[in-house]
């Protein structure tokens, strides 16, 4: 028999012309975000073709770039994190290396619950995820100033973080693990935070005994993951707080090591008003940050279930939402790792969303809505015929679609984002 010929697919055709005609558009009006040391960089691109691949490209002017894509129009266009003596060499080896930007990479995959999830809210999630990855540890912890860092939307379902600081251009893969164990907390001793101390000791039949307490880290000595442990013992109050007793008693005890007592002696200290001022242990740890109102009982308690909770994958427990209590951040551990990893170009356009890569000082990020602030201005809205596979509900560009499966006439905006991802194709013209 002889080799299968693969069957043309009209509507798949009509699409792919469809969507290259509209980003070559972009790339006329668009002027891409160029990096750094531009001409030290390697280039890579992918087609609209499955597998059809270009890199170990070099461009030493705007103008040669900008003519790539518009004339070729990749579906995705990306550019190396280092820098090389010669980028356009055929090899790695040939081409020298220099040092590289230290990227962190956050994408939904790294979301526990994403399989539940809508597309928009997985662009939610992930942008709370890449906040407290710049705020809590590449600002806190490392000290990275906002003039060496560049928070870029990916265009598809993540965020990167670009570091540019001359401190790490020059870190090789193993130090740069040693960032991403930091913070995944790889390693963490919870002792560090909550140590045993002896303040009593009786000698008895020739026996020392000794009476301990937790003592907990001075405030002048709570930074880095001593500083994290407290807070999530604080989290852990404050999650309780809005539950009814019962539920809140049931939720603590669930977590083996602790008992119906344990839970209700917890949950007295934090919640039952006490003295004249009728104030509430969980008021005095919240405003005040006197974590020293719970017994030494309490913080081991707490701890024992914090240990628990920082294992579970999922961010609800017993219909509980517990991400809070999660002291650790997250990054694509590879792509942080990497001294040679080739990442989205900014202001390029991801070719199975048809949005732009959007880069976003830390301000902006706040308000950033991906299927509002990154569908490119030059996207109209006349009418496209689409046939859809299956019914959308979507809100896109401030517009509310709730669309039926099969033919629709959708604005232009709507019908590439469907057809770059696979949700829709074109109908052609007879």
């Amino acid at each position: 028999m002889g080799a299968t010929v693969a069957v043309p697919d009209p509507a798949k055709e009509a699409s792919t012309r469809f969507l290259r005609e509209q980003f070559r558009r972009y790339y006329e009006s668009t002027k891409p975000t160029l990096p750094d040391r531009f001409g030290r960089r390697e280039f890579g691109f992918m087609f609209w073709t499955a597998g059809i691949v270009q890199r170990h490209l070099g461009f030493t002017r705007e103008e040669e770039l900008r003519s790539f894509l518009t004339t070729r129009v990749p579906a995705h266009a990306y550019y190396s994190s280092a820098y090389y003596e010669t980028p356009n060499a055929a090899t790695m080896e040939e081409k020298g290396w220099l040092g590289a930007d230290l990227i962190f990479d956050l994408d939904a995959d790294h979301l526990p619950d994403a399989k539940n999830m809508t597309y928009p809210e997985m662009l939610e999630a992930i942008r709370g995820k890449i906040i407290k990855l710049h705020d809590q540890f590449l600002v806190d912890d490392f000290g990275f100033d906002e003039s060496h860092m560049r928070i870029v939307f990916s265009g598809g379902r993540g965020y990167h973080i670009h570091v540019t600081d001359p401190a790490v251009l020059d870190l090789g893969t193993h130090e740069r693990r040693e960032i991403v164990d930091w913070i995944f907390g790889t390693g963490l001793e919870y002792s560090k935070a909550f140590q045993e101390s002896v303040y009593d000791t009786r000698q008895y039949q020739g026996r020392v005994y000794s009476k301990k307490r937790i003592k907990i880290a001075e405030p002048a000595d709570r930074v880095g993951w001593t500083r994290k442990l407290v807070e999530s013992i604080r989290e852990l109050a404050r999650i309780l707080e809005p539950l009814e007793k019962q539920k809140a008693l049931g939720f603590l005890s669930s977590f083996e090591g602790t008992t119906k007592q344990q839970a209700a002696d917890l949950w007295e200290n934090l919640f039952a008003p006490r003295g004249p001022t009728r104030i509430r242990g969980i008021d005095r740890l919240s405003l005040e940050g006197q974590i020293e109102i719970l017994t030494d009982k309490n913080v081991q308690v707490m701890i024992g279930i914090l240990r628990q909770i920082h294992k579970i994958e999922s961010d609800t427990y017993e219909g509980v939402a517990i991400a809070s209590t999660k002291p650790f951040g997250d990054t694509d551990q590879p792509v942080t790792s990497d001294i040679k990893r080739l990442i989205r170009m900014p202001r390029t356009l991801h070719g199975k969303t048809g949005l732009a890569v959007v880069p976003l000082t830390r301000d902006a990020l706040d308000d950033f809505r991906p299927l509002r602030d990154a569908v490119p201005k030059v996207w109209t809205d006349d009418a496209v015929r689409m046939n859809l596979k299956n019914k959308i509900n979507l809100e896109i560009r401030g517009e509310a679609f709730n669309l039926a499966p099969g033919v629709n006439d959708v604005p232009q905006f709507l019908a590439i984002f469907l057809a770059a991802r696979g949700l829709a194709s074109v109908v052609s013209e007879a």
